[in-house]
């Protein structure tokens, strides 16, 4: 695990997984997810979460990376041989930092998402699977 990581603090709901690799990790509780990264943790409740979509890489991507636009930012995770990508749309994202703490608009991340992780996710979202 990597020690750049900002401790986490204030974890919504009740925590029912965490997974931290050197580059990046995923926490999941009841009523969000925290993407970790060094320096920086992205919360995302699940109010805010437009949808989560199978992404099919195009090969160029192979580390993190932030794109802005005009209509919100990107975060692309390296892929893993043991979690599928997924593309997650939020309309709204809040940073931590160790700056302190501020709010986001709509943002898109690009995560392998462990199998395990993702069947919390369904289970607590709220989101529907559309076949």
């Amino acid at each position: 695990m990597n020690r750049d990581f900002v401790r986490l603090s204030g974890l919504e709901g009740e925590l029912k997984v965490s997974q931290k690799k050197q580059e990046y990790g995923l926490t999941v509780s009841t009523r969000e997810i925290v993407f970790h990264k060094p320096h920086v943790n992205y919360v995302i409740r699940y109010d805010d979460i437009v949808s989560i979509v199978p992404f099919r890489p195009d090969g160029r991507r192979t580390s993190l990376s932030v794109r802005r636009k005009s209509d919100g930012a990107v975060e692309y995770a390296t892929s893993r041989a043991d979690a599928d990508p997924y593309r997650l749309y939020a309309s709204r994202v809040t940073v931590h930092s160790r700056s302190g703490t501020s709010v986001l608009g709509a943002m898109q991340f690009v995560l392998p998402i462990p199998p395990k992780l993702m069947a919390v996710i369904a289970e607590f979202s709220g989101l529907n699977r559309i076949p």
